[in-house]
């Protein structure tokens, strides 16, 4: 019978945490075996991560070990940030087959990160597969991977998270089977799952109605509905009272859906980016979302309110598809999200039990998300990945 156990610790000192999350997730749920361990870590944990990982070895004797810093981590319990944090998920599934991994480029004429995980994942995922991915933010290009994803042979659906920290410096930690990576990224692919669900849901709220991308040059958005983009986007500005125009662009956000024949900016079916220039001369904005002719986008903004009322209907959506207790989930969360959004903590999570119930859940605050949709695999910012598996 398949067992998953979890385990949360506040405890600085790496012999305690481990010992902690280690008795709630393998003692006290009496597994007959450790076959594979996820662990996420706040930044707090950074100084002795090597500690970490060789702690877990040598409790679980497990040699499937996958994981990485966030700038805070989740479990069913609740979510921690700016302290100590430590949490652990480890499995007894018999029935699944499954490969940990984690990658960095150790020469720079070597193989690169991208190439490294292609490589792995191609002798052992099938379409069938789930592969959890948790990518440093600060060395390599989402895009990379999302292209590498999208033309693997046998494609697996892909779900992770940007691995961060909290600032304080451009490095991040992934954890491997034998091996604790700086800057690098890892995840873990498992199959023979009996089934599995996954949502996305939104931080941000649209501003009125979607309009049409009019006229482009370059990587420049020119008019939007035929009015100078500038202009579009200086009107919502006004409408905000913010102080300055360079504020506006930090607040404002530009969302786009994945079906511009039927668009939609909730749940999954849309991206938030940023505004990352304004041109004066030629009336034009600029965003990291490669933008054509006739697309559609929206303006939009973070909002606690829609943000609590989107997350309540993906969660629904995702229990009409499966109306069980899922054996185990996984929770990639936005860094701006949590309280940082609600200004409260555990409210998603809370939200998460009421309306699913009671399971094992891991998750981590990062960078990004990514998830599989069927366009392919996607990035997102500003929303929270929730993959449920049923063994």
């Amino acid at each position: 019978m398949n067992r998953v156990g979890v385990g949360l610790s506040k405890e600085p000192n790496p012999e305690e945490a481990v010992a902690e999350v280690i008795n709630y997730a393998v003692k006290e749920v009496n597994l007959p075996q450790v076959h594979w361990v996820i662990i996420f870590f706040t930044p707090d944990h950074f100084v002795h991560a090597g500690r970490l990982h060789e702690l877990i070895r040598e409790h679980t004797k497990c040699e499937c070990i996958a994981g990485c810093s966030g700038m805070g981590v989740i479990n069913s319990e609740g979510e921690i940030t700016g302290v100590p944090g430590l949490v652990l998920m480890a499995g007894y599934t018999p029935g699944l087959q499954l490969k940990a991994l984690a990658k960095y480029q150790e020469l720079e004429n070597s193989a690169g990160v991208t190439q490294q995980i292609r490589e792995e994942l191609e002798t052992f995922v099938d379409e069938k597969s789930l592969f959890f991915f948790f990518p440093d933010v600060f060395q390599h290009q989402p895009n990379n991977f999302i292209n590498m994803f999208n033309f693997l042979k046998n494609s697996p659906s892909v779900y992770g998270g940007g691995s961060c920290n909290d600032g304080r410096q451009e490095t991040t930690i992934q954890f491997g089977p034998s091996i604790v990576t700086l800057n690098g990224a890892g995840g873990l692919a498992m199959t023979g799952m009996t089934d599995f669900v996954a949502g996305v849901t939104q931080s941000c709220t649209t501003l009125g109605e979607p309009m049409f991308v009019t006229e482009i040059k370059d990587d420049l958005i020119l008019s939007l509905d035929g009015k100078p983009a500038l202009e579009v986007f200086t009107e919502v500005a006004k409408e905000f009272e913010f102080n300055d125009m360079e504020e506006a662009a930090q607040q404002l956000l530009l969302s786009f859906p994945l079906d511009p024949e039927k668009p939609v900016f909730t749940g999954e079916g849309s991206m938030a980016r940023h505004v990352t220039g304004l041109d004066v001369n030629s009336q034009g904005i600029s965003t990291s979302q490669i933008v054509h002719k006739g697309g559609v986008l929206s303006f939009a903004y973070r909002n606690h309110k829609s943000a609590e009322i989107d997350i309540r209907a993906m969660l629904k959506r995702l229990k009409n598809k499966k109306n069980k207790i899922p054996d185990f989930g996984v929770y990639f969360n936005c860094a701006s999200r949590g309280e940082a959004l609600y200004g409260r903590k555990n409210v998603d999570t809370q939200i998460i039990r009421e309306i699913l119930g009671e399971f094992p859940l891991i998750g981590f605050y990062g960078g990004y998300e990514m998830a599989q949709m069927p366009q392919g695999v996607q990035l997102y910012t500003y929303t929270g990945v929730l993959v449920l598996v049923y063994l």
